[in-house]
């Protein structure tokens, strides 16, 4: 079995990320999150929680564990496009803005019009011209209007998109909208992302929303975000411990509070650009981190998935190319993971998003997606009729199987495959041309959900202006 990291190692980054937990502590900056540990007898100093081993092995005991060891078939899988970006860029001009409602509507379109993407979430983070009272639940709304995927909720609701600053009551109607709109109220209806605060930290608006989603019982994916020599330790192995000991303590706050609620993890860190101080999301040392991480985490049978498709610059060419593919196929030589989920369209490390990219990095995709799936290696006991008619012919265009073709081979409809015979096919060798006619296509395509007179009258007091009826 293919691992980067052996047994005995990762028995030594886990007892070290314990003793991290025991003895150095994590900032946890709200008071009844503080009480409640110290009730379960945690030391707490200050705002500092120092958890025993005992309780932190009581809380890996309730923890829902993941079976690692089913086989099945190795793909590439998209989430939702752009992560969370705040910024767009216009793939025309080259310019850098502000997303707004329109291009958030615009995602959702994308979004819906491929099954690629498994997921809903508000990948235009907090647009500029959201005019809804509570900007963050109006923001989930939009996702249940226009998408009929799992909204997996990658946002959070702060200080500044929250109604009155109650990042707790926004985070709690905004689930609450969910299961009242699909009327289920037995099991999770929605995935609620919390990144963390490094270093070793925990802050307020965290907290509000890990609570919101402990109370309401929806699922809850924790993934650490540290820059490695900036907000963590400058080397990997010391960022992806730290980012593993704070991503325990929160799994233990959760499952002592809620014994067996449903948690994930994911490693979101990177080592940053000492040059620029910026973080450097599309590169092997990013992939280094999320895969020992992973492999951590399958140590102890914590469900954790690994992620790709990511861009640091902020123009659609080659290096953006590059560091998607980069990024979403390493995980597969490195360890014996299944999945890799993508985030297409992402440039600038999470701030930008193109919908150029996100077409291009779609196709990406669906390359990844041909290359694990191999080639079928059966012997044909036709084959020497095969070859002795195509020799007869001297061709095989017209003896030969076309669905066999299809079978073993990936016809792209968006990448140059012309050649040099280009002089009478410039538009279909035009790529940006090519994605901006798929662009269009799929947008004319989309299909506003199917939903009931009462799931309309429920989302209009939550959502924009511009997406009300």
């Amino acid at each position: 079995m293919r691992k980067l990291v052996d047994d005995v190692i990762l028995q030594d980054a886990y007892m070290q990320a314990m003793q991290i937990i025991e003895n150095v502590g994590v900032r946890f900056e709200c008071e009844v999150v503080r009480e409640f540990f110290e009730k379960r007898g945690a030391r707490v100093d200050d705002d500092k929680v120092f958890i025993p081993r005992r309780l932190m092995e009581e809380a890996l005991g309730t923890t829902p564990k993941q079976d690692y060891g089913i086989p099945v078939q190795k793909r590439v899988v998209a989430a939702t496009p752009f992560s969370n970006a705040p910024f767009i860029l216009d793939d025309d001009t080259g310019a850098i803005r502000r997303c707004n409602i329109g291009d958030a509507i615009k995602m959702y379109q994308i979004n819906e019009t491929s099954s690629l993407y498994e997921c809903a979430n508000p990948g235009c983070a907090d647009p500029v011209d959201n005019d809804a009272p509570d900007q963050f639940v109006s923001q989930v709304a939009m996702a249940l209007k226009y998408s009929d995927k799992y909204p997996s909720i990658g946002l959070r609701a702060t200080n500044s998109t929250a109604l009155n600053g109650d990042v707790y009551g926004s985070a709690r109607r905004a689930f609450r909208l969910v299961r009242e709109f699909y009327d289920v109220w037995d099991k999770p209806v929605m995935t609620q992302g919390i990144c963390p605060n490094p270093p070793l930290a925990y802050d307020r608006e965290c907290l509000d929303n890990l609570c919101a989603a402990i109370d309401e019982q929806q699922a809850i994916s924790i993934f650490p975000c540290a820059l490695g020599f900036m907000t963590g330790p400058e080397s990997i192995m010391g960022t992806v411990i730290h980012d593993f000991a704070m991503s325990l303590a929160g799994l233990a706050f959760v499952q002592l509070k809620s014994p067996g609620h449903p948690v994930s993890l994911c490693d979101f860190s990177t080592i940053s650009n000492i040059r620029t101080l910026q973080p450097n999301y599309g590169s092997a040392e990013c992939v280094f981190i999320q895969v020992i991480f992973y492999e951590l985490c399958k140590f102890l049978s914590v469900p954790c998935v690994i992620c790709g498709s990511y861009g640091d610059g902020t123009a659609v060419d080659y290096q953006a190319g590059m560091e998607a593919m980069l990024t979403t196929m390493h995980p597969f030589s490195l360890t014996e993971v299944n999945e890799v989920w993508c985030y297409p369209g992402i440039l600038a490390g999470f701030a930008c998003g193109s919908f150029h990219k996100a077409i291009l990095d779609e196709e990406m995709m669906r390359y990844s997606n041909r290359m694990l799936q191999g080639v079928e290696m059966t012997v044909d006991s036709k084959l020497p009729e095969l070859l002795a008619a195509g020799q007869a012919a001297g061709s095989f265009l017209g003896v030969g199987s076309m669905n066999t073709y299809r079978r073993d081979n990936y016809l792209t409809k968006i990448f140059n495959k012309w050649g040099i015979a280009q002089a009478n096919n410039i538009e279909k060798t035009n790529l940006a041309y090519n994605v901006q006619k798929v662009l269009e296509s799929r947008i004319a395509a989309y299909q506003l959900p199917e939903r009931s007179a009462a799931q309309k009258n429920l989302l209009q007091p939550y959502l924009p202006s511009q997406c009300q009826y």
